[in-house]
């Protein structure tokens, strides 16, 4: 119970105290509540049980939005940690199981789902990034057909996020092709995060409107995840590899 609950109980304590002062005293044989007492007695119940459950349904929804947001940079610590620890995929579709790809993170906003896993403002993929066969070159694209978790080339979905309880991607913020550039459902845009092995470094790629990289890294990018209540979560990834949640 918060300060402002305590502070409601006392001083209703004190109201019925000072009211049951100015009865009249009554015979001990007759000692009970009157009806004034017990409505006063409910009404302090009611009063405390909305605040509480008002209280409640804040911390709930904070909670919520935090647990994203930090789900959110693990998922990304996940991919760096994949990329620089040499994690191979299967041998199936053609690549042999001692291929070790890039890994990234899949990001976008104001998009509607076109193929399934894609990421929206509401999901987010880890995926890798495999070069073509015969070719060491990789794109830093999040390829998709709509499966996922037996990635290969064309088929780079590894693990694809659900966001639920209406928490949502809001923007994505970076520096890239210019300055203070933020997607958001008016603006649409999408950003992968890549990591290629053994550096642990970070390639912020902006994916302009050809479906290609921008020519122009980004030195950061900054998600923001929001609530239903409008409460902000920001996910920084620098291109050193580093991570914040504020």
């Amino acid at each position: 119970m918060g300060r402002n609950d305590l502070f409601i109980v006392t001083t209703m304590a004190i109201g019925i105290k000072t009211f049951k002062k100015g009865l009249p005293r009554r015979n001990n044989a007759k000692a009970g509540f009157t009806l004034i007492e017990m409505l006063i007695v409910v009404a302090i119940f009611a009063v405390v049980a909305t605040t509480l459950l008002f209280n409640y349904s804040s911390f709930s929804t904070s909670v919520g939005v935090r647990n994203l947001s930090e789900q959110v940079g693990i998922s990304i610590r996940k991919a760096q940690s994949y990329a620089t620890s040499v994690r191979s995929i299967s041998g199936s579709g053609g690549i042999m199981s001692d291929t070790f790809p890039a890994y990234g993170m899949a990001f976008s906003v104001g998009y509607t789902t076109q193929s399934l896993y894609d990421p929206t403002g509401s999901s987010f993929t880890l995926f890798t990034d495999v070069s073509p066969q015969n070719n060491t070159v990789t794109n830093n694209l999040f390829d998709n057909n709509g499966t996922c978790g037996n990635p290969m080339e064309g088929q780079e979905c590894v693990e694809n996020f659900s966001i639920t309880d209406g928490n949502k991607i809001v923007s994505l913020c970076t520096d890239s092709p210019s300055a203070n550039t933020c997607f958001t459902a008016a603006h649409p845009g999408k950003v992968n995060i890549v990591f290629h092995r053994p550096n642990p470094d970070a390639i912020i790629c902006v994916v302009d409107q050809s479906g290609s990289c921008s020519s122009q890294l980004s030195s950061y990018l900054k998600i923001t995840v929001q609530s239903l209540k409008g409460i902000n979560r920001i996910i920084t990834i620098w291109n050193t590899g580093q991570i914040s949640v504020n």
